[in-house]
């Protein structure tokens, strides 16, 4: 996925809305997210995320051979603001 059509979508997304405030508020009570997390939050397949973090193109930690997210990082990220 080409970094403009990917920066349309994360607007258009964000744009949107999450339609469950407390699907919200439940996930940011997590000072970190795996993988899992990351891609109900994004609604992107757990693909798209691993081809993310291997072009570098979203915010992550690896310790122990597994991905860690910060969930204020992933909302900035999709903000445009990293």
């Amino acid at each position: 996925m080409n970094n403009s059509a990917l920066i349309l979508e994360k607007k258009c997304y964000i744009n949107s809305g999450i339609e469950n405030e407390n699907f919200q508020a439940q996930l940011f009570n997590n000072l970190i997210w795996g993988i899992d997390e990351v891609s109900r939050f994004t609604s992107y397949t757990k693909g798209t995320i691993y081809n993310l973090v291997s072009e570098g193109d979203i915010p992550y930690r690896k310790r122990r051979g597994r991905l860690w997210f910060i969930p204020n990082e992933i909302l900035k990220w999709m903000k445009g603001e990293l």
